[in-house]
């Protein structure tokens, strides 16, 4: 693991939020390249279907992507952008993204609103990548609309 993913590691399992820098286009639209999101410390007993988590993958990386499903302790996540599931078990989480700041601009995902759509997008994407749904329903309705 790289020494900044340490770090993380050491901050989270010592309870403390922690501030990272989301990398990658799994978790669009949602997440972008370069969003900064707020994790904080969760055990999987805390942790809901459709919630955002940052856990431990293999091979010792950082992944933050959205719960679609238990299976016993262990969380199934994966990113909103693609179709592979990852299984997470307690020991390898991290903690529960609760902001996400893109341009000086703050979103919650720990308020109601937020939480029904991170359901809804855990839904939708158990057994599909949604945002790829998205831009193709997105370009034909701009088709349609232009005749």
């Amino acid at each position: 693991m790289g020494r900044a993913d340490d770090l993380a590691v050491n901050v989270l399992r010592q309870g403390q939020p922690l501030r990272i820098k989301a990398r990658g286009a799994s978790m669009l639209p949602l997440l972008r390249n370069g969003d900064v999101v707020t994790v904080t410390p969760a055990t999987s007993p805390q942790i809901r279907v459709g919630d955002v988590i940052c856990y431990e993958s293999l091979p010792e990386r950082l992944m933050v992507h959205r719960v679609v499903a238990r299976a016993g302790d262990d969380l199934l996540a994966k990113g909103d952008a693609v179709g592979s599931v990852d299984t997470v078990s307690p020991a390898r989480l991290l903690g529960k993204v609760t902001v996400v700041e893109r341009c000086g601009k703050l979103t919650r995902l720990d308020t109601v609103a937020a939480r029904v759509r991170n359901r809804v997008m855990a839904v939708l994407s158990r057994h599909t990548p949604v945002f790829p749904l998205a831009v193709h329903a997105i370009r034909r309705l701009r088709a349609a609309t232009r005749g």
